[in-house]
């Protein structure tokens, strides 16, 4: 994957331009930008053919689709997360730690989309759960994920049989791996 943004915007822009549910499109984004907790995020996310250094959404309920389309992420984190208006992430490159913990809870007709995406480092989705569809298929997790493992006796739960399939990388590990700070 190579992504190619035309522009470079500021933390500041990018975050006006998704408060007014405007999609990021071939822009670098350089520092972090941070959706902070909102009762309801009521707009939808997309990222499309961007960079972007920093990328937190913690604690965030987000009533509507989130969209990450062929995009490179230095650094993200979903923790907390409620992706009741489901989640797509396709094509991308994260380089660092990607934590879901405690997330998902995607509703009727939202489903969470996984495919295509290379994890540099460990990904962890330590007690989420997922109430309806789910596809995480053709994915390279170099470092592993605990998507089907169990920490603390907990999993994963999915509410629908979940369709996993055609990864790289162990799916099952026991652990939350080890978050670089």
């Amino acid at each position: 994957m190579t992504t190619q943004p035309k522009h470079n915007i500021t933390t500041e822009r990018a975050t006006d331009l998704l408060k007014d549910g405007q999609p990021l499109i071939d822009i670098y984004v350089e520092g972090e930008l941070k959706i902070e907790v909102e009762e309801n995020w009521d707009k939808e996310v997309v990222f499309e053919n961007c960079i972007v250094e920093i990328f937190s959404a913690i604690g965030q309920q987000f009533e509507k689709p989130i969209r990450l389309t062929n995009c490179h992420f230095k650094n993200c984190e979903f923790t907390f997360v409620y992706f009741f208006g489901g989640l797509t992430i396709d094509n991308c490159t994260f380089d660092n730690y990607l934590d879901f913990q405690a997330g998902g809870h995607n509703k009727t007709g939202n489903p969470v989309i996984i495919t295509n995406n290379e994890f540099k480092d460990f990904v962890n989705f330590f007690d989420c759960w997922y109430e309806n569809e789910v596809t995480i298929c053709n994915n390279n997790f170099y470092k592993g994920t605990n998507l089907l493992g169990k920490v603390h006796n907990i999993s994963a739960t999915f509410d629908i049989e979940p369709i996993i399939k055609d990864n790289i990388g162990q799916l099952d590990l026991n652990n939350e791996g080890e978050k670089n700070e």
